[in-house]
């Protein structure tokens, strides 16, 4: 009995890791979890900045391509802190129609970042999606003399 029991408990803690390695899901295959899954395209939905200078602002665009049949409104955009500001289109997005979303990071602090852009659209107005921009901020460089 005592064997059935650890067989079982060993079995129990394994198979959720086992079918999610059998199906390939990793953590970018979520997507996007809200209604706007299947009506909007983000490209991409995650930024990699890469190594960037200390002071000089990194600045990137997502694509918001509207995939579906009804017009698109990008209600609101935001950061999270201060370090980072948005700007998107405001404007309808028509079907098959594209908006982009400018997001730009001031890099005054060393080291990695990972900033959330919370983005609020008709088609699921009381849900935030959030896409994100990492990287690291190199070090500041010494004063030359």
């Amino acid at each position: 009995m005592r064997l059935f029991l650890i067989a079982s408990a060993l079995t129990f803690m394994l198979w959720p890791s086992a079918v999610l390695t059998a199906q390939g899901i990793s953590s970018m295959d979520i997507g996007d979890p809200t209604q706007n899954a299947g009506k909007v395209k983000w490209i991409p939905m995650q930024i990699e900045t890469g190594d960037v200078p200390f002071g000089i602002p990194v600045e990137r665009t997502i694509e918001a391509k509207n995939i579906s049949d009804e017009t698109l409104i990008l209600l609101e955009v935001t950061s999270g802190c201060h370090c980072a500001v948005t700007e998107w289109t405001k404007d309808p997005i028509p079907p098959g129609q594209s908006g982009f979303i400018r997001i730009v990071y001031d890099a005054q602090k060393e080291g990695e970042f990972y900033k959330v852009i919370a983005i609020r659209t008709n088609f699921d107005p009381d849900t935030q999606l959030g896409l994100g921009m990492v990287g690291r901020v190199l070090p500041k460089s010494a004063p030359r003399q």
